[in-house]
This record gives structure tokens, C-alpha cells and sequence, in this order.
């Protein structure tokens, strides 16, 4: 799967939820009309749109977990928890739609909407470490793609050493720049973006630093020039690195160090409909919050 498509299914689905699934709880609070008795038409329509976006969220999430090449287990594991706790809310929402005078139904509704919100924010998490992962990978073939230039001994070898590091550096970039886009924190975004450009400028200077190195080893203004560059590379993939991981500053002040889009996007949606979701948020949103922490 085309991983900017990917992205956009995680986030585009998880509001879906969160939407579907406090305006149904939040239909439970209303209760009744006052016109009619028993069965709630709307609810059931609601529960019916849960569990559509259930089934859609399982099968894209079966091909992320299949295509993954990181947290494979465990991306499955997620998926089948969805899937559980997908079918505990279809028949609690179901059941409650057909009663829906009874607090009792409507609470183990609200604690299905809970456990199903929790194992779908699980899926998403996991999803996004699983491309950090990737990305840190390629930084750590990268990282060592840098140390065998730094070790070449004439010419030749650098020659050869720095084919294989320019390799490995394209697969990087895209993967990188992929990450930058997907990054909300526009600190961490620019974060990305000033580290990439510092590696780019300073790989293209590598070759010709450590050229120079090699044709006058005894010479300490190239040996400075070459370690200074190799030194601004490393930097620049650290950077990235951070970056990559919402380990900025900026971060850690809004109290979303290591979680990065999910924390923030819980956060804008409690304004995004007060109305709708202020009081079910506070029902359905702990659990959330408590998987959160958890994964990180």
C-alpha cells in the first residue's frame, strides 16, 4: 500500500469513530422521544454506520498489518482485537437501540465504545511506530553506509563505498520526506526538513572532503575538513532521527513527547463539536488516553 494513502486512512477512519461513535452514545444521553416509546430508529441507523466503519477499518487494517514489514504480530494482534471489540459493540449498541429507556444498556454501551475506541487507537499507534520504525531503520544501513566511507583507504574504495552510501541515502530521503509530511508538529515538520537539507548539502561535500583526505593524509587541515563534514552528516541524521520520533522541544511542551498525531488530534477534536462530543468525550476518551500511554 502506498504509504501516504496509508496515512490517510488511519486518520480518516479514526475520526470516522470517534464521530460515529459519540454521536451514537451521545444520542443515548438525549434518550426517547417523548413521542415515541421503545424501539430508537436513529440509534439503530447510528449502530449500523458503527459497524460498517468497523468492517471498513478491519480490512484496511488487515492490509497495513499484512504489508507491514515491522510489529507484523503484533499489528495482527491489534486488528483481531478490533475485530472483537468491534462485535461486543454491535451488540450492545444493538441492544440498546431496541431498549433505548434502559441506563443499563446504555452504559455497557458506553463501556463497548470505550473498549472499541481503545483497541482502534491501539491499531493507529502501532501502525505509526511501525513507520518510525522503518525510518529509523534506514538511518541505522545509513549510519553505517557513512562509516565504511569514513574507513575507505585510496580512491578507489571511496569511490565504491560512496556509490553504495548515495544508495542508501535516496531510499532515506524519500522515506524521510514522507515522514516530514505526515508529522503535525510544525516544529518537528520544520525539524525534518532543516535536517534533511543539512544532509544533503553536507553528503554532497563528503566525497570531496574525504578525497581530499586520502591524497594528502598528512596534511591536518584535510583531515579537520573531512572529520568536520562527517560530523555535520551525523548531526543531520540524529536530527532526523528526533524529528522522526516528535522528540522536539515543542513537543514535550504540549506534553506529546513520543506520540506525536494521535494526542493532538484527540485534543482538537473535544472543540471540533461541543455540542456533540464535550460530555460522551469524557466517557469514551480515558480509555484512549490510558492506551496511549501505555504504547509509549
Amino acid at each position: 500500500m502506498d504509504h501516504h494513502l496509508c496515512r490517510a486512512i488511519k486518520c480518516l477512519f479514526y475520526v470516522s469513530f470517534m464521530l460515529q461513535v459519540t454521536t451514537l452514545v451521545n444520542t443515548s444521553n438525549k434518550g426517547p422521544s417523548s413521542k415515541k416509546k421503545g424501539r430508537s430508529k436513529k440509534a439503530h441507523v447510528l449502530a449500523a454506520s458503527v459497524e460498517q466503519a468497523t468492517q471498513n477499518f478491519l480490512e484496511k487494517g488487515e492490509q497495513i498489518a499484512k504489508e507491514s514489514q515491522d510489529l507484523k504480530d503484533e499489528l495482527i494482534a491489534a486488528v483481531e482485537d478490533v475485530r472483537k471489540q468491534g462485535e461486543t459493540m454491535r451488540v450492545a449498541s444493538s441492544e440498546f437501540a431496541d431498549d433505548p429507556c434502559s441506563s443499563v444498556k446504555r452504559g455497557t454501551m458506553v463501556r463497548a465504545a470505550r473498549a472499541l475506541l481503545s483497541a482502534v487507537t491501539r491499531l493507529l499507534i502501532l501502525a505509526d511506530m511501525a513507520d518510525v520504525m522503518r525510518l529509523l531503520a534506514h538511518l541505522k544501513i545509513v549510519e553505517e553506509a557513512l562509516e565504511a566511507v569514513k574507513n575507505a583507504t585510496n580512491e578507489q574504495d571511496l569511490a565504491n563505498r560512496f556509490k553504495e552510501f548515495g544508495k542508501e541515502m535516496v531510499k532515506l530521503n524519500y522515506v524521510a520526506a514522507r515522514r516530514q509530511q505526515e508529522l503535525k508538529d510544525p516544529h518537528c515538520r520544520d525539524e525534518m526538513a532543516a535536517a534533511r537539507g543539512a544532509l544533503k548539502k553536507n553528503a554532497t561535500m563528503l566525497y570531496t572532503a574525504s578525497q581530499a583526505f586520502l591524497r594528502h593524509p598528512d596534511v591536518a587541515a584535510t583531515r579537520a575538513n573531512r572529520d568536520y563534514v562527517f560530523k555535520q552528516v551525523q548531526e543531520a541524521i540524529a536530527g532526523i532521527s528526533s524529528a522522526a520520533q516528535a522528540t522536539s522541544p515543542t513537543d514535550e511542551k504540549h506534553g506529546h513527547a513520543g506520540i506525536g498525531e494521535l494526542a493532538a488530534a484527540l485534543n482538537e477534536f473535544d472543540v471540533s463539536d461541543g455540542e456533540c462530543c464535550s460530555d460522551t468525550i469524557r466517557d469514551i476518551r480515558p480509555a484512549s488516553n490510558k492506551e496511549l500511554s501505555t504504547e509509549v
